[in-house]
């Protein structure tokens, strides 16, 4: 058996380090079940309050992936979230290279109804990319998309948490006024949303600086409705926020009008969304997953390989995978040294960052 959390969480595999903590999938010992879990790396104030801010959106929408369960244990806090089997729209693109626009159009279509709830309950998300973008397996059939990390989330109207000296996002995919530490304002996801798209179509990650050029190769560009598309596209990427559509709802409206679900198929069209945690289902009894068993990573491809390799580990920190097992699985009781918060010191924080939060 490895690990336990709380007395309830058995840690199987680091999958993951991403900027907010470590990334694990679990079994939760009260049920039996499989899930993903985060563990928070500091303890500081500041990375604390962001963490509690994302286990307390709880948004029930179809496309949106919110926490379920909190825990405190010495000096670090976990969540747990629902697997989501079909790893994430950034798998998709590693393994087929660009997708074919009746894809893009779906998933895009998928995101912004999430983007509605999300913004309906007056928070930004302020991290749309491809790894935060997950997906059910479905096989070929249609797609489904569901939104997911809200660590660095914000309502409306909250003061920014944004520390001197650094933006709080992922370059290339974050609009210019949030990189200079703008106040979340919902066209900020509409940014993010238009450059997802445009690296749907192209199979290209955004620059880091900012922006795709005119150049973009898109496959199919010719066609009218693929290239309302792209426009549509720009025009949410646009770096002036008052040029992007005025809400989500509205790119929507857009969107459907182009009636990109109704394409046929490309010739060879081979898309597939697998179950990439099938290989975490059935490890020996009371033997955690070991790391040569987890599903392969593999870089980002410009153009298709035709059989896509998925990995869990970007399918809920987007960040790279985690070094080692063994570097990762440091005692539960064992603290960080110079860390100011332990035990119930934690959740006393945690208590007061969510009162503070509903107040």
């Amino acid at each position: 058996m490895g690990e336990v959390f709380a007395g309830r969480y058995e840690l199987l595999e680091p999958v993951a380090m991403g900027g907010m903590g470590t990334v694990w999938t679990i079994r939760d010992q009260s049920d039996g079940r499989l899930k993903v879990a985060k563990i928070l790396q500091q303890s500081d104030a500041a990375s604390l309050l962001r963490f509690v801010r994302e286990q307390s959106v709880r948004i029930d929408h179809r496309h949106v992936v919110t926490p379920e369960s909190w825990a405190g244990m010495d000096d670090r806090v976990l969540f747990t979230m629902p697997l989501v089997r079909g790893g994430s729209v950034a798998d998709l693109i590693r393994g087929f290279g660009a997708l074919p626009a009746r894809w893009t159009a779906t998933l895009l279509d998928q995101t912004l109804q999430a983007l509605e709830a999300v913004h309906a309950a007056g928070i930004v998300h302020r991290d749309v990319k491809p790894a935060n973008l997950l997906l059910e397996p479905t096989g070929r059939a249609r797609p489904h998309l569901r939104l997911t990390d809200f660590g660095i989330a914000a309502p409306v109207d909250s003061p920014r948490m944004t520390r001197a000296g650094g933006a709080i996002g992922t370059p290339g995919y974050m609009p210019p006024e949030q990189e200079h530490g703008a106040d979340p304002d919902p066209r900020q996801d509409l940014y993010s949303v238009g450059v997802v798209g445009l690296e749907m179509l192209s199979g290209i990650r955004p620059p880091a600086d900012g922006g795709f050029g005119p150049d973009l190769p898109v496959p199919q560009a010719h066609d009218a409705r693929v290239a309302g598309l792209v426009d549509l596209l720009r025009r949410a990427a646009d770096p002036d926020s008052q040029a992007r559509p005025v809400d989500a709802a509205r790119m929507r409206e857009d969107l459907l009008a182009l009636d990109l679900a109704s394409l046929p198929a490309e010739p060879g069209e081979r898309i597939e969304v697998a179950d990439v945690f099938a290989a975490y289902d059935h490890p020996p009894a009371g033997t955690p997953m070991d790391a040569s068993q987890a599903p392969t990573r593999t870089p980002h491809l410009a153009q298709g390989s035709g059989v896509p390799t998925h990995s869990p580990a970007s399918a809920y920190a987007g960040g790279a995978p985690a070094a080692s097992a063994a570097a990762a699985r440091r005692p539960l009781g064992q603290t960080v040294k110079g860390a100011g918060l332990v035990g119930v010191g934690v959740v006393l924080l945690v208590l007061a960052a969510v009162l503070a939060l509903s107040g």
